[in-house]
C-alpha cells in the first residue's frame, strides 16, 4: 500500500476516534512489550513511542496498523489479564497482542477496533438499507443517481466475512 507521508503524518496528529496508552507486542519481535501511545482514526490506528511519564512523543508515528481483514478479539490467557489481540487473516500466525491497565479499558479498546473497519460500517448500511427498504418498500440510496452503477448488494460471502469482525495490515515507518 502506498502513503502520502505528509498527509499521512497530519491525519496521525489531527481529531481522534480514540486514543490512550497500551503495552503492544509486535508479532515476531524478541522484545516482548513495549509502551507505546495508541490513537485510532477511522481504521487507522497509529502508535507513537512514549517518555519516561507516559506521553505520546509527537514528532511521528512508530508505525500503523491498517483496522481491515483482521480479527479482534479478547486474549484468555491466565498471565495476561486485561489483554486482547489482533491478527490479520493474511498472516495467520502473527498475532498483536495489547495489554491494558483495566478491564473497562480492553473492552473499550476491542469495541471500537471491531467496529472501526470498512466491512464493519458497510455491514451496518445494508442493515439500515434493508430496514428502510422493508418499512418504506423504497430503496433509500435510489435517489441517488450514482447508486445504480455502484449497487451495494449484500452477498452470502460478504455477510459472512463481515460477522468475523475481520481488519487488514501493519505498517513501520523508518
Amino acid at each position: 500500500m502506498r502513503f502520502n507521508d505528509k498527509e499521512l503524518h497530519s491525519v496521525a496528529l489531527g481529531k481522534m476516534d480514540k486514543e490512550g496508552r497500551l503495552n503492544h507486542k509486535i508479532p515476531g519481535f524478541i522484545e516482548g512489550y513495549k509502551e507505546r501511545w495508541f490513537r485510532l482514526k477511522g481504521n487507522l490506528l497509529f502508535y507513537f513511542r512514549v517518555n519516561e511519564f507516559g506521553a505520546m512523543i509527537a514528532k511521528e508515528p512508530v508505525g500503523l496498523l491498517v483496522i481491515e481483514q483482521c480479527k479482534i478479539q479478547h486474549e484468555m490467557l491466565s498471565d495476561l489479564p486485561f489483554s486482547f489481540s489482533i491478527t490479520f487473516c493474511e498472516d495467520q500466525e502473527k498475532k498483536h497482542i495489547f495489554l491494558c491497565s483495566t478491564e473497562k479499558q480492553c473492552e473499550d479498546w476491542v469495541k471500537i477496533l471491531q467496529e472501526a473497519s470498512y466491512e464493519h460500517q458497510r455491514a451496518k448500511l445494508l442493515l439500515i438499507q434493508a430496514k428502510l427498504l422493508r418499512k418504506t418498500g423504497k430503496d433509500p440510496l435510489e435517489a441517488f443517481p450514482n447508486h445504480r452503477h455502484h449497487r451495494f448488494s449484500a452477498s452470502p460471502f460478504f455477510h459472512q466475512k463481515s460477522l468475523t469482525r475481520t481488519s487488514s495490515s501493519a505498517v513501520f515507518f523508518q
